[in-house]
């Protein structure tokens, strides 16, 4: 393959605003973190460091899959799967409580890897969910709307997102489901599961915080997840436990104001500020500008994910985008809106900018599954060796 022919299978525009993105998280990590980069010696903080090679790695896994051939991709899917569900079974075993940035918690998500890394299986659940399931839809395209193939379909969703729950992870859990969900409704589901699933969601709504506030105390819910339903719809009465973090992160959103207080000029207001709340970090030293300019980087990068999607020409490329742009929107929109008290406290990373290994390599794995996909769309001539 020719040097031009090579460079075109690479999405260009994407890796841009990707690469924007990471190096603007990595700017705000130091900031949050208190580590300035020292221009003069060309030195940066450890936390900014190991986000940079976590960047390099993911970008390496993802030309590797941009370049990868469609049937050897389709292949992986099935043992990708497998490993995956190995690796969430493992994690509730001898998982540890300790995140990459040195937190501990009363959870078991992390397990313990070479050189004092520690990797979270339920962020790579993510993009490997996205290719099995693609996988699975495209082989029963014909047949997605019977019940015995809508039962396969959920069963292999529902495992990982149940493994993910006893960690436990919420937030994540609730992201793979809803990439899951995203990917059946793409594949051609008749509209009347799509009605009766909105339908069913709704009635859980409804049935959780009805359970949450029953005079004789939560029966589906346990109270921790209850008190929180709490804080959120009453978040003064919780102001020193609950609703906590939540406030001091509206606090430091409201007081940037404009512009901002400017970088490594953070008041300390924000908790978990290179990971959960990242954007409370963002808001109070850059402001709104900042905030906005962040929203339309996030805007492009799934914009052009899903026009990648409407021009590939085959349904499994098709469902991977919307796997894709699914995860990256909902996962952004959990995140700004506890940041922002739109949404009850529970964590989720910024994708692209919120400090973690694990997450910032799956995310670049989601790229090159994008990237896949493009490649597919610049050689149709050849698109029994792409998708």
């Amino acid at each position: 393959m020719s040097e031009k022919r090579f460079l075109s299978k690479i999405d260009f525009t994407l890796l841009s605003v990707v690469v924007i993105m990471v190096l603007f998280g990595v700017v705000m990590i130091g900031s949050a973190g208190g580590w300035e980069i020292d221009t003069e010696h060309f030195s940066i903080g450890p936390i900014m460091t190991r986000q940079l090679i976590g960047f390099f790695v993911g970008l390496v896994i993802a030309l590797v899959i941009t370049f990868m051939s469609r049937e050897l991709l389709r292949f992986l899917s099935v043992p990708a799967y497998i490993g995956m569900l190995f690796l969430l079974v493992l994690v509730l075993i001898i998982g540890t409580g300790t995140s990459e940035s040195g937190e501990t918690m009363d959870v078991r998500r992390w397990l313990p890897f070479i050189g004092g890394f520690n990797i979270q299986p339920s962020e790579f659940s993510k993009f490997l969910m996205i290719m099995a399931l693609s996988h699975f839809c495209d082989l029963r395209a014909e047949n997605m709307n019977k019940p015995l193939t809508l039962l396969a379909y959920l069963i292999l969703m529902g495992i990982p997102v149940l493994l993910v729950m006893m960690e436990p992870a919420l937030s994540t859990s609730i992201v793979l489901l809803c990439i899951g969900t995203a990917i059946l409704f793409v594949s051609g589901l008749d509209w009347k599961y799509i009605l009766g699933t909105i339908a069913i969601v709704g009635l859980l709504v409804v049935i959780v915080l009805a359970d949450a506030y029953s005079p004789n105390g939560p029966r589906l819910l346990t109270d921790y997840q209850a008190t929180r339903i709490w804080a959120f719809f009453d978040p003064e009465s919780y102001a020193q436990d609950y609703a906590y973090q939540t406030l001091r992160s509206q606090y430091a959103i409201s007081s940037g104001g404009l512009e901002g207080v400017g970088l490594f000029n953070s008041s300390g207001l924000v908790p978990v500020p290179m990971t959960d709340f990242l954007f409370g970090i963002l808001g109070e030293e850059l402001g709104f500008i900042g905030c906005s300019c962040m929203l339309g980087l996030l805007v492009i990068l799934i914009g052009r994910i899903l026009w990648i999607a409407k021009k590939s020409d085959t349904t499994y490329g098709k469902l991977i985008c919307v796997g894709v742009a699914t995860w990256i929107a909902m996962q952004s929109f959990i995140h700004i809106g506890v940041t922002t008290a739109v949404l009850p406290n529970t964590g989720l990373p910024l994708p692209f900018m919120s400090y973690g290994l694990s997450s910032l390599v799956s995310n670049m794995a989601a790229i090159g599954l994008v990237m896949h996909v493009y490649a597919g769309i610049q050689n149709k001539t050849a698109k029994y060796k792409y998708i």
